[in-house]
C-alpha cells in the first residue's frame, strides 16, 4: 500500500537523520528539484551542501498522511523536535509538513516545511488513501483564483468559506488542531498572493502550490495542500512563515 510506503519512508528519513546528521538525510530524501522553506523557498539540495553538521538532531514522526489516488503523491505531518546534541532533552518543538512524491520506484520529498510551537499531544497516527474522483471536478486553477479573489477581500473569509472539514492551520506558536478555526479573526483583512510553485498529482484530486502572501505590509511564505471533495476542490492545510519586513 502506499500510504504505508510513505510512513515508513517518512520514519526511515528521521531514523536517518538521528544517525547520520540533518543535512546528509535531507540530502539522501530530497528530490534533485526540491524545494524547502528558511523561511524563503530554496532548492533543497543545494541548501543542504551549504549546511555543516553541528551535531545537533532533528526528530520527528508523521501523525497524518494523505495519499492521492494516483498512488505516488501524498503529504504527511506531525510534530519534530530539536536536541542541541544527541542525548540531550530537546529544547525546540514544532509541527512539518512535507510533500512527497514516488519517483523510478522511491518516494521523495519534493517539498518541505515546518513551524515552531510547544509541544502538543499527538493522537495515534490517521492515513488517509484517495479513490479516484468518480465525478468531473470543477478546475484547480479557477478554485485558486476565486480563494484569491476572496483573500484580496478579507483572508480570513477566503479561509474559513475554502476550508475543508479537517483544515489544518500551521503559525508559529499555535498549535495544529485540524478544523479549529477558532483563531482566524487574526487573519482578517486583505491579502494578496504571489505564485512561486505548485505540485499535483496526476488523479487531480491532491495538489500544493506555495508563494508569498501579503497582508497589512506583513509578508509571509505561504504553503497550502488543496484536496478534492467530490466535484469541488477544498483548503486541507495552510502553513505561514513571516518574512522580514
Amino acid at each position: 500500500m502506499a500510504a504505508d510506503a510513505v510512513v515508513a519512508a517518512e520514519r526511515a528519513f528521521s531514523a536517518d537523520a538521528g544517525r547520520l546528521g540533518t543535512p546528509a538525510a535531507f540530502l539522501a530524501y530530497l528530490a534533485p528539484d526540491s524545494t524547502v522553506f528558511t523561511p524563503k523557498p530554496e532548492n533543497g539540495p543545494t541548501m543542504q551542501r551549504a549546511q555543516k553538521d553541528d551535531g545537533s538532531r532533528l526528530a520527528w514522526e508523521p501523525s497524518y498522511v494523505e495519499v492521492a489516488a494516483s498512488g505516488d503523491f501524498a503529504v504527511s505531518t506531525g510534530p519534530w523536535s530539536w536536541r542541541v546534541k544527541p542525548g540531550a532533552a530537546p529544547s525546540l518543538f514544532g509541527h512539518f509538513l512535507s510533500l512527497w512524491v514516488l519517483r523510478q520506484g522511491r518516494w521523495q520529498v519534493l517539498a518541505d516545511i515546518g513551524v515552531s510551537q510547544p509541544p502538543q499531544a499527538e493522537g495515534p497516527l490517521k492515513v488517509v488513501s484517495h479513490r479516484a474522483p468518480t465525478l468531473p471536478g470543477a478546475p484547480l486553477e479557477a478554485s485558486w483564483r476565486a480563494f484569491d479573489g476572496a483573500a484580496a477581500r478579507d483572508l480570513s473569509g477566503a479561509l474559513r468559506d475554502a476550508a475543508a472539514a479537517d483544515l489544518r492551520l500551521y503559525r508559529n506558536g499555535q498549535a495544529v488542531v485540524p478544523g479549529d478555526l477558532a483563531d482566524l479573526a487574526a487573519e482578517s483583512g486583505p491579502a494578496t498572493w504571489s505564485l512561486q510553485g505548485h505540485a499535483e498529482a496526476t488523479s487531480r484530486d491532491l495538489a500544493v502550490r506555495w508563494g508569498t502572501r501579503t497582508r497589512t505590509g506583513a509578508r509571509a511564505t505561504v504553503l497550502q495542500v488543496w484536496r478534492r471533495v467530490g466535484p469541488t476542490w477544498r483548503l486541507a492545510m495552510d502553513v505561514a512563515l513571516p518574512l522580514e519586513r
